[in-house]
């Protein structure tokens, strides 16, 4: 590009159509990340952030190579918008067409990475790439007014967030894709504005653009027919619904036996029907017709055996009631009376209180069942009523509600701060109830028993805990354990009726007070040693030796079924991808990790080494600029994230405030704080580290002073720190292009080419960082990284002083 091309003023409609195509790139991505947990695995739908990022990275750079060429850059922006939504038209059909031999095989289905599969991973780059060119071209092109440009682009992120968020409750993930589409498609027309009677027949393709998808997501072309490699036609659904939070399935028919049956039951199973989320995570349905001795069987499932401990059991709280069967469990062993409490409205209303009421018998209609459609840890919080069971069983759902790896599924149900929350929430002599499966290399029933302990406050619990294990589903190498939590201690009498009703039953007792067990099982010793222990410093350094990491869980780090240890990354690059990622993230991650370094190098240096001769290089400084601000963002973002997630309860609630309110502050802080001159723009960096180091240190208190609040006024709260943190963060990127697009004009989409690609690495790094060291460790490394951008910034930035202005350009 040519040092007069930056100085372009804005044509109309150009700002509208940056805002329309970033809305769709941004709703695309998050839309994406709901199709692939659902036709995938979750793990996987953390690839589509990756992905966005990688085609939007490699789109600056081809900006960078090949954008001198063009003579008419707002037809190659509507060219380019036209592109972005043909293919995620593409994209969409191709995903709800594979077919289940794309899964590897019985054996492999659900994780094993095939090259189809990654086939269809680089086709959903495709639309990034095009989008990205779009963005980045616009950028460079209209450098000198990259503050006005940057605050259409963040705002049209933004709306894209709202967007999705308010649609996702009323149409599918493949239909979302496709709306996505037709926005890309009226962003080209904007490109466009004032030149209608010249481009009428890329006019006419635009608008075809607009009705195909939109024409599409009305007919079945976009039907899912496989997901986790179970073929939908052959296996036709009977109920199907949307939402922000999962997909909700109900199939025909279930031969489910309970999650851990007990041994001696020989009783009859009641007729049910499967409701699965997001194709993995299951509840049945179960028939009831007010007769309770016919569903006598979920009794005898180990997940309800804290009924059988006493009679006297009066009002019960079920956390993630579901398909109700934990609501008869407790209404067949004498409750008084049973809150149910379940955040998936689709679930309580659609299924429970809708299509299959007559079937359940309208068990949620009951006078004795009061519904709670809401997040289970936020209705302990807040409510004034005292149960006598809180009664958790099986309640993660594997469903991709957030963004990043493992954060698209941890609810932070399984903390100390949660279980607090939920001892909060009993009454004198009341009891605990969790239950939840230990695999061979997920070493469940030992991280329950660390963070239980954290929970009661450190120091041997022996005397309020019982333990009891079976196998899960049938399958010896799975267990199913039943954590059983008296804070106020158990009495010698319900000891004993606990311990005759576990040998009656067939159950195995893996810790009891004051009865001596053997264990059958390695993990039975872990989890005894976890109890008794005195020794905390001891303790700690045996945790510390053990392969898996089963420390306790905590809201700052709530990942409960990620046990990787970071000093296993290399062999984890090495190792083959296994066949179920439960408890083995790293094994994925690394090699995310190693394929993002290896694409940010490339960006960073490739335009150094294969230089057309004419170009003008980055500075050294400039290069650490970008990269500072490309992973600093990220780790910005992602790290409150995490640490606010755990507080505002919804997943939906916790995505919408803090990428809208970042985006939106973003967007502010570009158009009004980004034109000052260098001095400033260095100084409002600066405070931006300083809230970056406050809000990674006032966050948890601030959380924890306002937790008795309502969710709207938690929102709110949290909306406000949030955006202040993206009005500064919005300063440093168009100051930078700004300066740059002065010095170096034809080396701008470099630039932002090393920013998007950087910004792969910080997806990956983010997680990393949460996973191993906590969300307060993610911001505090943003902070860090900041602080680098600021010292750079001087070279960077140099001199120049606010932006001018152009009478009459239009904003």
């Amino acid at each position: 590009m040519t040092k007069r091309s930056v100085a372009q003023p804005l044509r109309p409609g150009l700002a509208v159509g940056v805002a329309l195509v970033s809305a769709a790139l941004l709703g695309s991505e998050l839309t994406l990340t709901r199709l692939l947990s659902v036709v995938l695995w979750y793990h996987f739908a953390f690839f589509a952030i990756s992905v966005a990022l990688f085609g939007l990275g490699l789109a600056a750079l081809a900006v960078h190579y090949f954008a001198d060429r063009l003579r008419d850059v707002p037809r190659a922006l509507a060219a380019g918008a036209l592109a972005t939504a043909l293919s995620l038209v593409v994209v969409d059909v191709a995903f709800v067409n594979v077919t289940p031999d794309w899964f590897g095989g019985a054996l492999g289905v659900f994780t094993v990475l095939t090259f189809k599969l990654l086939g269809m991973f680089l086709l959903s780059a495709v639309p990034f790439f095009f989008g990205g060119v779009v963005i980045s071209l616009a950028l460079s092109h209209y450098a000198l007014q990259a503050s006005r440009l940057y605050f259409w682009d963040l705002i049209g992120a933004a709306a894209g967030a709202l967007a999705l968020l308010e649609l996702a409750a009323v149409l599918s993930g493949p239909a979302l894709l496709l709306v996505f589409a037709a926005l890309a498609a009226a962003g080209g027309i904007g490109f466009l504005v004032g030149r209608a009677a010249g481009e009428r027949g890329l006019l006419v393709a635009l608008a075809v653009a607009i009705a195909l998808p939109l024409g599409l997501s009305a007919t079945r072309v976009v039907d899912l027919r496989v997901a986790k490699g179970v073929d939908l036609q052959r296996v036709p659904p009977e109920f199907t619904r949307w939402n922000a939070f999962s997909l909700v399935t109900v199939l025909p028919a279930s031969d489910f036996k309970g999650w851990g049956i007990a041994p001696r039951y020989h009783g009859s199973i009641p007729p049910q029907k499967t409701l699965v989320i997001d194709m993995n995570a299951m509840t049945p349905l179960i028939a009831f017709d007010g007769d309770f001795s016919k569903v006598d069987y979920v009794t005898h499932d180990l997940s309800a055996f804290v009924y059988r401990t006493r009679d006297d059991w009066s009002k019960v709280c079920i956390i993630g009631a579901g398909g109700g069967k934990d609501v008869l469990a407790a209404l067949s062993r004498g409750a008084d009376q049973v809150t149910a409490v379940e955040v998936n409205p689709i679930i309580a209303r659609d299924v429970m209180g809708g299509r299959y009421r007559e079937m359940v018998g309208d068990l949620y209609g009951r006078r004795d069942v009061h519904l709670q459609v809401e997040d289970g840890r936020s209705f302990a919080r807040r409510s004034d009523e005292r149960f006598d069971v809180v009664h958790l069983s099986m309640v993660d759902t594997s469903a991709a509600s957030a963004a990043g790896a493992y954060a698209l599924s941890e609810n932070a149900l399984y903390t100390a701060e949660a279980f607090r929350d939920f001892f909060g929430a009993l009454a004198p002599r009341g009891v605990l109830s969790v239950a939840s499966v230990s695999l061979p290399d997920l070493w469940v029933g030992t991280r329950l028993a660390t963070t239980l302990r954290a929970a009661l406050g450190g120091g041997a619990i022996g005397d309020r805990v019982v333990v009891l294990e079976t196998p899960w589903l049938g399958v010896r190498e799975a267990r199913l354990y039943d954590f059983l939590v008296a804070p106020d201690g158990f009495s010698a009498d319900t000891l004993l009726r606990t311990r005759a009703a576990a040998e009656a039953l067939g159950f195995n007792v893996v810790y009891m007070p004051g009865h001596a067990t053997n264990p059958t099982n390695p993990e039975h010793a872990l989890v005894r040693r976890v109890i008794q222990e005195r020794d905390e410093v001891a303790l700690t350094a045996f945790l510390a030796g053990l392969p898996l990491d089963v420390t306790a869980t905590h809201d700052d780090r709530p990942f409960f079924f990620y046990q990787n240890r970071l000093r296993d990354l290399p062999l984890a690059l090495l190792l083959p991808t296994p066949l179920h990622l439960f408890g083995n993230g790293l094994v994925l991650l690394s090699k995310v990790f190693a394929l993002s370094c290896i694409f940010a190098l490339v960006l960073m240096l490739l335009p150094r080494w294969y230089s057309r001769g004419r170009d003008t290089p980055l500075r050294s400084s400039e290069v650490g600029f970008a990269t500072c601000l490309g992973i600093g963002f990220l780790l910005a973002e992602l790290g409150i994230l995490h640490r606010v997630s755990p507080y505002l309860g919804k997943p939906t609630l916790s995505l919408s405030v803090v990428v809208v309110a970042v985006l939106a502050g973003g967007a502010l802080g570009s158009r009004l704080l980004s034109r000052r001159s260098a001095r400033s723009v260095q100084g409002l960096m600066a405070l931006l580290v300083v809230a970056l180091l406050a809000a990674a240190w006032t966050l948890p208190l601030l959380t924890d002073a306002t937790r008795s609040w309502s969710p709207t006024m938690r929102g709110l709260c949290v909306g406000a720190v949030v955006f202040a943190v993206g009005l500064l963060l919005g300063v440093p990127m168009p100051a930078a292009l700004r300066a740059i697009a002065r010095r170096a004009p034809d080396a701008t989409a470099w630039f932002w080419a090393i920013n998007g690609g950087t910004s792969v690495l910080g997806t990956v790094l983010a997680t990393l960082v949460a996973l191993h060291f906590g969300a307060t460790a993610t911001v505090l490394s943003a902070a860090a990284l900041y602080a680098l951008a600021t010292l750079l910034s001087r070279a960077v930035l140099g001199s120049e002083s606010g932006e001018p202005t152009e009478s009459g350009e239009p904003s």
